[in-house]
């Protein structure tokens, strides 16, 4: 019988879990394990223990859907709705995000060292966001604003809500994520709505 091939995907997929489980001490050991191969196939695959919590923790920066909303600019729904449905992607990818930059400092890896420059997707998804506020002043659907701001506020006001549950483990706010994005955004949109005209 030949055995049970596995792919990048199931290895990186049971060593993120090992980690947010374990902590970052978590062994290969354990991990190879959890994923049902030698330790020996582990490292033959990615090399160094680095590398390899490197890859599974970067991987929900990586697989962000929130580029498919913010592509094409603004579309013909309302801009408030829009920015609640881009805020909710933006919080769910958050939630992923969040936990896992905290093990990598945790576990002595400076994320930012693996995941900076402009070809990052976190800073490729603000340029993305900026350039979708742009376009919503251009089109005069919204109040005139710097969108480089707006983009930076609006993303730290959505990752903060995990960022407080997660590393100052502050749950006491109850609220949905809906709900939460839509207050925020109606803050936002008390600004930047654009004037009615008579």
């Amino acid at each position: 019988m030949r055995p049970r091939q596995f792919t990048d995907e199931d290895i990186l997929t049971a060593t993120q879990a090992c980690i947010l489980e374990l902590g970052p001490s978590v062994s290969t050991t354990v991990i190879a394990e959890r994923v049902g191969m030698s330790q020996a196939a582990l490292f033959k695959r990615f090399g160094t223990k680095e590398k390899l919590f490197l890859e599974a923790l970067s991987r929900p920066v990586k697989d962000n859907p929130i580029t498919k909303l913010l592509e094409k600019g603004p579309n013909d729904e309302p801009i408030r709705e829009q920015m609640i449905k881009m805020g909710e992607a933006i919080l769910t990818v958050m939630r992923g995000v969040v936990p896992c930059m905290a093990m990598s400092h945790a576990a002595g890896l400076n994320p930012a060292e693996h995941m900076s420059g402009e070809d990052s997707p976190l800073i490729q998804g603000r340029k993305m966001l900026t350039q979708w506020f742009r376009l919503a002043i251009e089109q005069q659907r919204v109040r005139p604003f710097d969108p480089h701001v707006m983009a930076v506020a609006f993303l730290g006001m959505l990752a903060g809500r995990p960022f407080r549950e997660t590393i100052l483990a502050d749950t006491a706010l109850k609220c949905s994520d809906h709900t939460y994005v839509s207050q925020v955004i109606d803050v936002l949109w008390a600004g930047i709505e654009p004037e009615k005209t008579s």
